[in-house]
């Protein structure tokens, strides 16, 4: 996987490691009284592994089901770049659409459902999915994918370790669940239920507490995304809170359409066409740095602050029984439902008095201190897990395990090599490269590499190089540098779909890391908000001279904690990488010992 993978490891095709289940069967003649049954809905994406299995007659499911055993990888094929992986807990049937693996001889299932669920593989599986409308992983390219394999006593090691970090990841997001329930329970504390109101509120209809009347948004093709204004879409905010306010679309429209549509902190935007269990969803826009515009599925609103504060309005909004309400005014469609600016205007709520309010929003500011808290520190255990993921994949989590359990490993080595004989798989085998001409001068025996990236990622490669050699060319460089990006960084240098988007360009990288074509390091930043130091992803282009001071992007020499210059050949790898390892430990650690 990477250029300096382990001696003892192999790179070995998922067809050949993973045992697909091939017994299809109609539930209908099982003679079970019931069986648990998974569907895609069933799998939690983002590769976090949960899988609800429910209790189902046999003669209700009309389709062709899998079985499945406790244990198995279940693996979504159907729109996979949701990451829809896990492990069983029990026997069942599920979807066709999801493959099920049994045990394998060659490979830990845990350690496999790792792999699956890496950014890495979600990357390399963006390339291979075909469909339009529902895009699907074919059999072929998915076994085709090739899983770097360590002996299994060294799987075993790597899967205890991400498995620990995963439960610490685990509890810190039931706790930022946790603190999600604060403003609810507060808001029924101060006021009661808005609809059946309990403690005899003055009721208006919303039209007499907003200005003018709802604004519809935004809506353009989209071949106009990519770069220009950041436009907040349905998908960018939950329970309130915009998730994503860095990371926001951008389009190219005009000034007299972001006057027109702009949307301002204070406003409230709420979702006026979805599926019916997403529509009224409603947003309280807040911490906006620059002109900003909303879809056209929403409609804006300005409160009357003499009337209603908006973090009221907003609490109230949200409110499950305000916003079934709201609901029982939808005219429903095939597969969504819709909301228009009267439906909004004579929804009656509650207007306590304005101090009430008041006293309501500054519980709700401490209560948001502690949201931002959690959430904070669910960011940073996930940075941690990715972190440890990759370091994982590469051999690099279990150097110093693998060095001490050296002879175990050489033995269990020959035996997989053997195995893997048996199937007929070559061990040592070269591939067909690019030809020169098609692409940039990259090290000894890494052209190879490049014939397994898709149009995108080589075209993002290629960029990397030259951006690099740009720099290197400045007047103000009179020798070679190591210059380290991030895919935030990268991105404001592109243009096109992937300018400023750093979500894409960070799966693309995690795929060129995987062959060795960047090099992953860790550097220490402040965030503009809290201003804490937090540790987040980075990269640099591999085979440099061993004399060369390590740059970051913005030019400044990176030292040691004593100020020393570091000097790329004065340590094995990145001296910044070594420093990420040793810190993950000292977190791990650290989060032990909490829980």
């Amino acid at each position: 996987m990477m250029q300096s993978m382990p001696t003892t490891w192999r790179m070995v095709k998922l067809g050949i490691c993973l045992q697909r289940r091939q017994n299809t069967v109609m539930p209908a003649s099982l003679s079970a009284s019931s069986v648990g049954l998974v569907g895609l809905e069933d799998i939690q994406d983002g590769g976090r592994g949960g899988i609800t299995i429910r209790s189902t007659k046999p003669q209700e499911i009309e389709s062709l089901k899998t079985r499945f055993d406790a244990g198995d990888i279940l693996y979504g094929k159907l729109r996979p770049y949701l990451n829809k992986v896990g492990i069983a807990p029990q026997a069942g049937l599920c979807s066709t659409e999801i493959w099920a693996f049994g045990p394998s001889p060659l490979v830990n299932s845990r350690f496999a459902a790792f792999f699956l669920a890496s950014s890495f593989f979600v990357g390399r599986v963006a390339s291979l999915t075909k469909g339009a409308n529902l895009p699907r992983l074919d059999t072929g390219a998915f076994d085709s994918i090739e899983i770097p394999l360590p002996p299994l006593s060294e799987q075993q090691r790597i899967v205890e370790i991400l498995q620990e970090a995963e439960e610490i990841r685990r509890l810190r997001t039931a706790a930022e669940a946790k603190t999600a329930e604060l403003i609810p329970a507060m808001f029924e504390g101060f006021f009661g239920d808005p609809v059946r109101n309990p403690k005899k509120w003055d009721i208006e209809p919303l039209a007499s507490v907003i200005k003018g009347t709802p604004k519809n948004g935004l809506y353009k093709p989209a071949e106009m995304y990519g770069e220009g204004t950041p436009i907040i879409r349905i998908g960018d905010f939950s329970g309130g809170i915009l998730r994503t306010s860095n990371n926001l679309q951008r389009l190219r429209i005009s000034d007299d359409e972001i006057e027109q549509f702009g949307v301002s902190n204070g406003q409230i935007v709420v979702n006026r066409v979805n599926s019916i269990e997403h529509l009224g969803k409603s947003l309280l826009v807040a911490s906006l740095t620059e002109p900003t515009v909303y879809e056209s599925n929403m409609m804006r609103l300005d409160s009357r602050k003499e009337k209603v504060l908006p973090e009221f309005l907003i609490a109230c909004l949200q409110h499950e029984s305000l916003v079934a309400k709201l609901r029982a005014k939808a005219k429903k469609a095939i597969n969504q439902a819709s909301i228009n600016q009267t439906d909004v205007l004579t929804l009656n709520i509650p207007v306590p008095p304005v101090s009430k309010q008041e006293a309501f929003v500054a519980q709700v500011a401490q209560a948001e201190e502690i949201r931002l808290l959690a959430e904070a520190s669910c960011h940073i255990q996930r940075a941690v897990n990715a972190s440890l993921s990759a370091h994982a994949f590469s051999g690099q989590l279990t150097a110093d395990w693998r060095e001490t359990h050296a002879d175990q490993l050489a033995h269990e080595a020959i035996e997989r090599d053997a195995a893997l004989r048996q199937v007929g798989t070559v061990i040592a085998r070269a591939r067909q490269s690019v030809p020169p001409d098609e692409v940039p001068v990259v090290a000894p025996g890494a052209e190879r590499l490049l014939t397994e990236l898709n149009r995108e990622q080589l075209s993002l490669w290629r960029h990397i190089v030259e951006w690099v050699k740009e720099k290197n060319g400045e007047p103000r460089n009179k020798e070679k540098r190591i210059w380290y990006f991030t895919a935030e960084s990268i991105g404001k240098t592109l243009k096109g779909f992937l300018n400023r988007h750093s979500q894409v360009i960070e799966g693309h990288l995690a795929v060129l890391a995987a062959r060795g074509l960047v090099i992953p390091v860790s550097r220490e930043a402040q965030t503009k908000d809290t201003g804490e130091f937090v540790f987040g992803n980075a990269y640099r282009l591999p085979s440099l001279p061993e004399d060369q001071l390590l740059i970051t992007e913005d030019g400044n020499q990176l030292v040691t904690e004593n100020d020393e210059p570091i000097i790329a050949g004065q340590t094995f790898g990145d001296y910044a990488r070594i420093r990420e390892l040793e810190r993950l430990a000292g977190q791990l650690e650290k989060e032990r010992a909490l829980t």
